[in-house]
Parts: structure tokens; sequence; C-alpha cells
């Protein structure tokens, strides 16, 4: 049997990747591939997937993002790590284990993918863990898969990934950077020298994010470097995880500070809906460090770039140096003429008529909500 390890990074493709293995789990498990459900929600939901076909509704997390919940619940039993609430009534990482060995005693599958982004912080946080997973598939064929992406890149998308979910940080054009310092953000040995020393013998698959994006993308990638013969008829990969527009992070940011955080939380939605409605320049061209912070942002990943080309036997980020150049927009210049666009939006959505509550992550916008958030965009001191 072989187990294909998907390890990460964040902001690479993983959550389209698991979208697509997760909505296709009953056709791939025809076809000898399995995707296992963690909990009993998954466990429900694939049955009703063998029986009807994919489900266009909006899934849990639990069931879509299987293996995140196994791994964010490995790592609370090992370090009190938290499991976000997005991840509600886990069972024990005990009772996980039981229900893949379970599936693989009963399903004889040829082949067990783990897909999880969350895998990327057990060498930080849990070395043991790694190890812990080899022991689950003790005689598989293992084949790790890594998608990195060059850290300018990497850290401004993660940056705003945390801004989305109502994390307080600093500008990454302040001291926002500072942070990523010592962690898998930034040093990737940290990130990926634990998986290779716990399964020596495994295939590596090390990916350049700009070479996934011209494969096709996070899923069209995975299935060629996976070595497995995916059946026809599959599902299609889905966008899904958009981020805000660096225009706008500014607003995401201090509404995060400012609101509480399902308020905060619904504004940010808001923001990712009409992140391209705003008229703001091109998301490659805003720039959010600084020439003083990229400057420093290259000399911090010296190490891991050596680290990384030892492995491919050649530079990985062939056009690293262009980590020290800024784009052409600052952040806040790119922040203020958006002002007016953002706030001509929330206006309109202020004279919509009331309407049942939207499910998060909608992008609709209560009424009464906007009115709220329309004296805080126009009064934001952006500097």
């Amino acid at each position: 049997m072989k187990l294909l390890l998907f390890i990460g990074h964040h902001k690479v493709g993983s959550t389209s990747l698991q979208d697509f293995l997760w909505r296709n789990a009953a056709a791939l498990l025809r076809a000898g591939i399995l995707y296992p459900p963690v909990e009993s929600d998954g466990h429900a939901r694939l049955l009703r997937q063998a029986l009807d076909g994919p489900d266009a509704a909006p899934q849990p997390w639990n069931a879509r993002e299987s293996h995140n919940a196994l791994a964010f619940r490995m790592l609370f039993e090992a370090v009190n790590y938290p499991v976000p609430p997005w991840h509600p009534d886990l069972p024990s990482v005990h009772q996980m284990e039981v229900a893949i060995r379970n599936q693989i005693r009963i399903h004889q599958p040829r082949a067990v993918i783990l897909c999880s982004e969350v895998f990327a912080n057990f060498g930080a946080w849990a070395p043991g863990l790694i190890e812990r997973i080899g022991r689950l598939f003790p005689a598989a064929e293992v084949s790790l898969h890594c998608t990195l992406r060059r850290p300018d890149q990497y850290i401004a998308a993660w940056h705003a990934q945390r801004i989305r979910f109502g994390e307080g940080v600093e500008p990454l054009r302040a001291g926002g950077l500072e942070e990523y310092r010592g962690t898998i953000h930034l040093d990737y040995a940290l990130l990926l020298a634990p998986w290779l020393k716990a399964f020596p013998r495994a295939r590596l698959s090390l990916r350049n994010y700009d070479e996934v994006v011209a494969a096709g993308g996070s899923v069209a990638d995975f299935i060629a470097q996976s070595g497995l013969t995916f059946p026809a008829g599959l599902a299609p990969e889905r966008r899904v995880n958009p981020s805000i527009h660096p225009a706008l992070l500014e607003y995401a940011r201090c509404a995060a500070a400012r609101f509480p955080k399902a308020k905060a939380g619904r504004f940010g939605d808001f923001l990712i809906s009409v992140s391209d409605r705003v008229g703001a320049p091109p998301r490659a061209q805003v720039e959010l460090f600084g020439a003083r912070n990229r400057s420093a942002l290259l000399s911090a990943f010296a190490p891991a770039e050596a680290f990384l080309g030892g492995l491919a036997g050649r530079p990985f980020f062939a056009q690293l140096s262009q980590v020290a150049a800024p784009r052409p927009v600052p952040e806040v210049e790119a922040a203020r003429a958006a002002r007016a666009p953002l706030l001509a939006l929330l206006r309109g959505a202020a004279r919509a008529a009331p309407r049942p509550p939207d499910p998060p992550g909608s992008g609709a916008f209560d009424p009464a909500l906007a009115e709220t958030f329309i004296p805080f965009v126009e009064t934001l001191e952006i500097a």
C-alpha cells in the first residue's frame, strides 16, 4: 500500500486540494484510493456521497479538511496547541487512528492520502507526531509532498490569512515581519527536515509554487506527482479560500482590533466579495513590506534557500533576488485610494432591504452591519 502525505506549506492551494479530494472521496475509494474521514460527521457524509454523488452544499470543515482536524487534535494532545473553533466535537487521536485503521482493514486500498497544511507545524511544535503517523502505516510505501512558495509571496499571503481570521498582527511594513523569524513561515528547513528524518526512504516531491501554478494548480500538480492513476469523471477543482485584496488589508486588520471577532469576520468576508470592485491595482503590484523589510527578509531566508538548494541540486527559487525589490504601489497609498470606492459599496449595502442572515463566508452584508462600518472606514487613519 502507498501512503501519500501532503504536508503543506500553507497558502499553496492546499484547501483546493482538500476540497477536491473530499468531494471525490467516494469515487476515489471505488478506485482503491482512500482519503479517510476521521470523525462521525465525515463518515456519514462519505456514505451519502457514495449513495448520491458529490454534495454541492457547503461541507463542514471536519469533513472537507478532515486531516487538518486530525493534525490539530494531535497537536492539542501533544503540546496543548489550541484546536480552532471551526473544528468542533473532535474525538481523541486514538479514536481517529482506530477509524483510519478500520477503513484500511475493510477497504484494502492500494493508496491512502493524508493531506493537511497543518502537518507543516509538526516539526517545530512536536516532531514525535511525525513518527506517530509513521507507526500508523508501518508497511506503507511513503511519498512526501511539499509545496513551497517564495518567502515574500508566502508571508504576504499567510499574513493576510491571519488578518482574515481575526488575529491581532502588526503590518508587514512595520514590525509584522519579525514574528516569523525562527518559525516554519521563514525557516523552511524547520518545516521539512523532521519529515525527511522520520521517513528517510520516502520519495520526496518538493515543488516550487510557481511550478505548481504552471502545471495547472494544486490539484493537477498533485495528481501528476502522485504516481497514482486517478479515475475519470471526477468532480472538478473549485476555487476556495479566497483572500482579501492587499489594498483592503489595513481595513480588515484594524477592524479585527476594534470590533468583536464575529463582526470583524463578516466585514472581512465583505472585503473579499468586493476586492475586485474597488479599482485597486493588481494584487502583485501592492507593496506590503517596504524596502528595508524586504532586504531583511532576503537575508533571513538565506539558510533556508541553502537547505532547499541542497535537496534540489540547484537554486530552488530561481528569482530569489526579487524578494528585495519593492512593488510599485505602497500599501498605504493603495488603501487610501480604495477608501472612496469601498465607502460607496458599503453605502449601497446599507441601503439594501433587510434580509435573513447569510452564512459566514457568503460575502453578503446586513444593512445594519454596513451602517456600523461606514464611519469606521471614513475615519480610519492609514499611515
